[in-house]
């Protein structure tokens, strides 16, 4: 029989949710697990100090798309009614490296809204938002940090999970920095999403479509462009 008062526990619990820990991430307390909870009190004894996980990652690549994608994949160039194939490229600038506990989800959606056609969204991000949208060499490097610590057999250390157990972003997010071409004139944008088996891939999604509230644009907190 536990030796806590009622009141303790419910204290605890809504400590526990007002501080956004997570019914997984609460388990995982309960379990001790990686010694969660012994680690836990060595800090309550002055024994021990945290140190928090690094979300920051270097941009030092750039997406290659006839290789990444294949087939006549570009980079749109010009400006959204053109042909895409003419004009300066379409994209956002990015850092050289990203803190991603600056990351914000956007959906852009408005009041009573529940859907926007891609390109209103395109423009809404680009336009309106205070944040700064992340494009391709920002995917690339959340992908290829996850490939790198899937390999390693540490998936969770990715920073794309530990950015989806601390609830900074869900399952999907979409890159609105830059815009990609498609033979036929069509407009995308990147993609990563977590599937079944705990697994991440790639995508793309077509500015052609609708788009809801479970799609949103991965952003820096207001961050400006610098020149």
């Amino acid at each position: 029989m536990s030796h806590y008062s009622e009141g303790q526990v419910h204290l605890l619990a809504d400590s526990l949710e007002a501080h956004g820990f997570t019914p997984e991430q609460l388990t995982a307390l309960g379990q001790n697990r990686d010694g969660a909870l012994d680690n836990l009190k060595l800090y309550l004894l002055g024994l021990a100090t945290i140190v928090c996980a690094c979300f920051r990652l270097a941009l030092n690549k750039a997406l290659d798309l006839s290789s990444f994608i294949g087939g006549d994949w570009k980079f749109w160039r010009g400006p959204a009614d053109g042909t895409g194939l003419e004009g300066d490229e379409d994209y956002i600038f990015e850092p050289d490296v990203i803190d991603f506990k600056q990351v914000v989800l956007e959906t852009h959606l408005q009041e009573k809204e529940t859907s926007i056609h891609g390109e209103e969204k395109m423009k809404r991000a680009r336009g309106e938002s205070k944040n700064h949208q992340l494009g391709d060499k920002t995917f690339l490097a959340l992908w290829n940090d996850w490939l790198a610590k899937k390999a390693e057999g540490k998936p969770e250390d990715s920073i794309l999970e530990r950015l989806r157990r601390s609830g900074k972003i869900g399952a999907v997010i979409y890159f609105f920095g830059r815009t990609l071409w498609r033979p036929g004139d069509l407009r995308y944008v990147l993609c990563l999403s977590r599937g079944g088996c705990d697994q991440w891939s790639w995508f793309y999604g077509w500015l052609g479509s609708s788009w809801y509230a479970d799609s949103p644009s991965v952003a820096l907190a207001s961050v400006k462009t610098q020149s």
